[in-house]
């Protein structure tokens, strides 16, 4: 075994077609539903956070 180690991976399951980058590959696999999801759970939570500052700021005002 004078063969030094190989520069390259061989992948035994793999999607990705030749000559493809790995970034190129990911951006085209990439579901706009997760990025759906994302933002629909950032909203939430920004919702949940702000909801019992207005409510108390609101119950606090006099009549």
């Amino acid at each position: 075994m004078t063969e030094g180690p190989s520069n390259s991976f061989q992948y035994e399951e793999c999607d990705m077609p030749d000559g493809v980058s790995l970034t190129e590959w990911r951006r085209r696999t990439v579901k706009p539903d997760h990025r759906r999801a994302q933002v629909t759970s950032g909203v939430l939570a920004a919702l949940a956070t702000l909801a019992p500052i207005v409510l108390s700021v609101r119950g606090s005002r006099r009549r």
